[in-house]
C-alpha cells in the first residue's frame, strides 16, 4: 500500500451529502453485528465502514486511512501499554470510587478458536466505525487541533456507548474504561497515519483480555 498519510483525510474534500448516509450504514452494519445476522454479522461493520470512506472520501479514503503505518513498532507497544493503563485505571475508579460492579465480555464466556477469528473482520469494523465517525467530526470542524481533541474524545465515547448491551447496560464501565482504552487505539493511529497500528492493538488488547479470562476461569 501506498504511503498516503491519513490525516490528509481531514481537510480532503468530503462530500457532506454523503454523511448522514454513511451514519445510516454504520448504524445498518452495527445492527447486523449485534444481532448476529448469520453469516452476515462478523463482517458487517468493516462492510459499511469500507463503503462509508468511499463516498464520503472516494477511493483516498480507503488508500489514505490504510496507508503504510510509520513507527509501527514503537506505536504498537506503547498503545498497547496506554490502553491497558487507562483501563485498568478507569476499572479502579468504577469498582472503588463508583462501587460499581464491572461486566465480563459474554464473548469471553463462551470463547473457542472460531469466536477468536471471527473478532478479526469484527475489530477491523470497530476500527472503522470510530476512524470515520473521527474523520466527520475533524472534518467538519476544519481540521484544526480542536477539531481533533473533540473528535478523538467524541468518536472514543460513541465506541463506549456502543458496547452498552455487551456490558449489561453498565454507562460506569462503557465509559470509563471502554471509552478510555479506545483512545490509545485511536492515537496510534494518528501516530503512525494508519488505521493498521490501532486495529493490531486493538486485536492484542481484546486476544489478550480473552485469553486471560479462558486460563483464569476454566
Amino acid at each position: 500500500m501506498e504511503d498516503f498519510p491519513l490525516k490528509q483525510l481531514f481537510t480532503a474534500r468530503m462530500s457532506k451529502p454523503a454523511v448522514p448516509i454513511s451514519l445510516v450504514l454504520l448504524a445498518l452494519g452495527f445492527s447486523a453485528l449485534i444481532y448476529e445476522i448469520p453469516f452476515i454479522a462478523p463482517f458487517s461493520l468493516a462492510i459499511a465502514g469500507f463503503i462509508s470512506l468511499y463516498i464520503l472520501f472516494g477511493k483516498e479514503g480507503i488508500t489514505y486511512t490504510f496507508s503504510k503505518p510509520k513507527k509501527l513498532t514503537s506505536t504498537f507497544f506503547l498503545g498497547l501499554i496506554a490502553s491497558y493503563a487507562f483501563a485498568l485505571t478507569g476499572l479502579y475508579f468504577v469498582t472503588k470510587v463508583l462501587h460499581s460492579n464491572p461486566h465480563d465480555n459474554p464473548l469471553a464466556q463462551n470463547f473457542d478458536l472460531l469466536e477468536l477469528l471471527k473478532t478479526i473482520p469484527m475489530l477491523l469494523g470497530e476500527e472503522l466505525i470510530t476512524i470515520v465517525l473521527l474523520l466527520i467530526i475533524v472534518n467538519i470542524m476544519g481540521g484544526t487541533r480542536k477539531a481533533l481533541v473533540v473528535g478523538v474524545i467524541a468518536s472514543a465515547i460513541i465506541f463506549g456507548l456502543l458496547h452498552l448491551s455487551t456490558y449489561d447496560w453498565n454507562f460506569a464501565q462503557v465509559l470509563l474504561v471502554i471509552s478510555l482504552a479506545r483512545i490509545p487505539f485511536t492515537i496510534a493511529s494518528l501516530r503512525s497515519d494508519s488505521i493498521y497500528s490501532g486495529y493490531l492493538i486493538h486485536i492484542a488488547y481484546d486476544w489478550i483480555a480473552f485469553l486471560s479470562y479462558m486460563l483464569t476461569h476454566h
